[in-house]
């Protein structure tokens, strides 16, 4: 890539935001996540869990096998999680993607999980976030990390924190950070394609 990437400001990542909350692709998923979460705000009843679990995977486009829905939910339900979220603990998102009775680790999915509960607390993890970190990474060397570094979520969290840091951002939430990264990330990817 050899386009500089623009220096995020407050002012540019509140632009962001705006254009994703404006995204009539965006709007509807969002407000029925938010509304369903707010129906179902616990993570011990299987069969709510199950209604999130299908539902972010099908708008956040996460990818989890059919077979493996249920299960997940099953396991999730089973955690006792909910104390682990509302402390912000990123415990949370270990104890989701760990799942015994899966082959796969469903690593973006819990973190969109718990991002979905708690905004404020867990920044998420997708292919467009990771590029648009290892772009900035690559132009302003912001904070030091590998790639592969992202699948641990405590390095995650670290990672978008530094990003924020940075570039005097600490004024905004996980939620916009994320909104940004997917933004800018969905650019780079579509420009070095």
């Amino acid at each position: 890539m050899n386009t500089v990437l623009p220096t995020p400001t407050v002012e540019l990542v509140e632009a962001e935001c705006s254009a994703y909350d404006l995204d009539p692709s965006n709007q509807l998923g969002d407000k029925a996540l938010k509304e369903l979460l707010e129906q179902f705000p616990r993570n011990t009843v299987i069969s709510q869990v199950l209604l999130k679990v299908l539902v972010l995977d099908r708008l956040y486009s996460t990818r989890i096998r059919n077979i493996d829905v249920e299960p997940l939910a099953r396991h999730i339900a089973g955690l006792d999680i909910d104390t682990l979220l509302n402390q912000g603990s990123p415990v949370a998102v270990e104890r989701i993607f760990v799942c015994p009775e899966l082959r796969r680790k469903y690593y973006s999915f819990a973190t969109k999980f718990c991002s979905w509960h708690r905004p404020e607390d867990y920044p998420l993890y997708d292919s467009y976030a990771v590029e648009c970190l290892w772009a900035y990474k690559k132009q302003d060397s912001f904070h030091k990390f590998h790639r592969q570094d992202l699948w641990y979520y405590e390095k995650l969290v670290t990672t978008v924190t530094a990003f924020r840091h940075w570039y005097n951002l600490d004024c905004l939430t996980f939620r916009q950070i994320d909104k940004f990264l997917w933004r800018c990330g969905g650019r780079i990817i579509r420009e070095a394609g």
